[in-house]
């Protein structure tokens, strides 16, 4: 151990002592060792390793400087009288003491993350990693981020269309994406285009299918979480790619000693839509992503935006004979008999969104995290056939703030926080009164003051048993509040098998009046969100779950994965229209969905096998009318 560094000085002040903390042998300073003071906690070093205590009682005080870096130092100082003491520390470096391994071979990206059978760190069913390789790991090296979702097990699509993702039969606008902890709302491009999200940003991302985190509501189905690089580079780099339709690109810079900064842009360069009598379309699409983080004293302040855009014009047909163009509302269906081509329809849709997080250590095992931010969504479609017109226009903006103070001990974890949203929604459409599914002036708004509260605990007794219990309560300060549970239990009968139990509840302020057992919703994907109010009320939506995983050798796993959930008062625009959008006051329903998944993970050396079958079912009830949606198959 290397002797400390003690220089003494004598000032005509307070009694204090102040100092440098660096590292022995090297003379780095060392940022975060927390300084404690005759048994209780003084503070931590900042940036430049810097320190400094006042206030100090002549006479002799034991010091203690601790990180988990490096070996703790304890020095005792004798002062005599009311001077400074000017106290420079050296430590040296921790050594690293691994437990024993037992080498297995690793999960493949898009696995059930965290879940060998035989292990002992938590599980949640339902819940897939994709790491920072995930781009290599998909097939015929795509890297499209909803395609790859698109192929975990329990999720589908119409056809191979990733504008909207069911999970577990859920619509598409009962998911939450979040982007380095902010939501967004409608950030889709149209068929035959790349995702909104440029994937060259995005270093990772976690896919939650089943019972979730209590940390997350507002979303029935499921939650996918992107999270961008937070990397500092040494220097600046670019990349890009170039495809038929579109050419994206992102650079990486540094941004100070302890920071770094990212920026992503993406355009089309070329139509990718032409009618039957090739007048041709005009269609087009861009997104922009920015994320930077920097180090500020002892926390770390970092920032994201995000914004898309698209735009498609398309010809109507006026009636050549007897046959009438197809509905405004239904977005044009060119008819049997085409006739001469009118003006075009058109269809407009933005997203957008920004935040900034201040993240915290508080001590040793605490962490303080606070997100700040804005999103919306608009969109327009225009539709002109023969006489009649039609015009739709639809958006949300709102601002939002959550903070939440984590603490991990030696077997558990607990999360306590708050989220306070105001949403504004407007859904505003005049069809004439002789169009199919007329309507004269809709007009719905509403702009409600949504707070929640919730806390949860983790536990990790023993190697056999794990539970995970949370409880969010949600309310709209005009009415009793909403609970949501969430209970998940985790058994492990031998060191190969494990059988997982869980319960969740969820509540969605803000639905969508968007149609998406239309077809034309598989091609574009405007949000049209509508948000709860006195006659708007709450969806809710309850699921029951159970899996069980075994473990063959150390290279195979099997899991079946069974699951139960039912909502209510989910509103249903197919139960008042066939076409995109309702244009008439909304209808709302319930529903179930059930679903068997049967899966086989296999790796063995650089090869890899992933295979799932499953059957499922999705219905939809209004009234006395029961259906099947079109995303019942996985």
């Amino acid at each position: 151990m290397p002797a400390a560094l003690l220089l003494i000085r004598l000032l005509a002040a307070l009694a204090g002592i102040h100092g440098v903390v660096r590292v022995a042998g090297h003379g780095q300073a060392v940022a975060g060792v927390h300084v404690i003071q005759d048994g209780d906690e003084y503070g931590v070093t900042d940036s430049l390793g810097r320190y400094s205590v006042q206030r100090l009682q002549p006479g002799e005080h034991e010091f203690q400087f601790v990180s988990s870096r490096f070996e703790t130092r304890r020095v005792t100082i004798l002062l005599t009288d009311g001077s400074d003491l000017s106290l420079d520390i050296e430590l040296t470096p921790r050594p690293m003491v691994l437990p024993p391994l037992d080498a297995i071979a690793g999960p493949i990206a898009g696995l059930t993350a965290d879940n060998p059978a035989g292990s002992t760190s938590w599980h949640e069913a339902g819940h897939f990693r994709f790491d920072a390789d995930w781009q290599s790991r998909q097939p015929a090296g795509g890297v499209d981020l909803m395609q790859a979702i698109a192929r975990l097990p329990g999720v589908s699509t119409h056809g191979d269309n990733s504008t909207a993702l069911s999970i577990r039969g859920g619509r598409g606008s009962e998911n939450m994406v979040l982007l380095d902890g902010v939501p967004l709302i409608g950030a889709v491009h149209f068929i035959g285009a790349s995702s909104a999200i440029n994937p060259d940003a995005i270093s990772a991302f976690d896919v939650h299918t089943g019972v979730s985190s209590a940390r997350y509501d507002g979303a029935l189905s499921g939650v996918i979480e992107l999270q961008t690089s937070d990397i500092t580079p040494s220097r600046l780099q670019l990349t890009g790619a170039l495809s038929s339709t579109d050419v994206r690109s992102v650079a990486r810079a540094p941004l100070g000693a302890s920071g770094g900064l990212l920026l992503g842009a993406r355009a089309s360069f070329r139509n990718l839509f032409s009618d039957a009598q090739s007048t041709g379309s005009s269609t087009g699409y861009q997104d922009f992503i920015t994320a930077g983080h920097i180090g500020l004293g002892r926390g770390t302040l970092s920032i994201v935006g995000f914004e898309s855009g698209n735009h498609l014009l398309w010809q109507t047909y006026d009636a050549a004979s007897t046959t009438t163009a197809a509905s405004l509302v239904q977005l044009s269906t060119v008819p049997t008999t085409l006739g001469t081509p009118t003006t075009g329809d058109a269809a407009n849709w933005q997203s957008g969104a920004f935040g900034t997080t201040w993240t915290l250590p508080v001590g040793l095992h605490t962490e303080w995290r606070t997100v700040g931010w804005w999103t919306g969504s608009t969109a327009t479609i225009t539709s002109a056939a023969s006489s009649l017109s039609a015009h739709l226009a639809s958006g949300i903006s709102e601002f939002g703030a959550t903070t939440e103070l984590r603490t991990q001990q030696r077997n558990s974890s607990i999360v306590i926080g708050g989220e306070l949203t105001r949403p504004r929604t407007w859904y505003t459409i005049a069809v004439p009164a002789t169009a199919v599914d007329s309507a004269v002036n809709l007009d719905l708004r509403s702009q409600p003051f949504l707070g929640s509260i919730y806390g949860e605990w983790d536990w990790h007794g023993t190697p056999q048993f794990d539970l995970r219990a949370g409880l969010r309560a949600n309310t709209n300060f005009t009415s009793a509040p909403n609970l949501d549970p969430r209970l998940v239990v985790n058994v492990r009968t031998s060191p190969t098998t494990r059988i997982e139990a869980g319960f969740g509840r969820t509540h969605q302020s803000v639905q969508s009046m968007l149609n998406e057992e239309n077809l034309t919703s598989a091609i574009i994907g405007p949000a049209l969100p509508v948000a709860a109010s006195t006659s708007l009320g709450t969806a809710r939506s309850d699921q029951w779950e159970l899996s069980i995983e075994h473990q063959v050798g150390s290279a195979v796993s099997l899991s079946l994965d069974g699951y139960v959930r039912d909502w209510e008062n989910v509103l249903t625009p197919t139960a008042s229209t066939g076409a995109l959008f309702a244009a008439g006051a909304p209808l709302f329903g319930g529903g179930k969905a059930r679903g068997l998944i049967a899966s086989i993970a296999a790796e063995r050396g650089r090869f890899s096998v992933h295979a799932s079958a499953g059957l499922a079912s999705a219905t939809q009830q209004v009234g006395t009318v029961t259906y099947h949606t079109g995303f019942e198959q996985p």
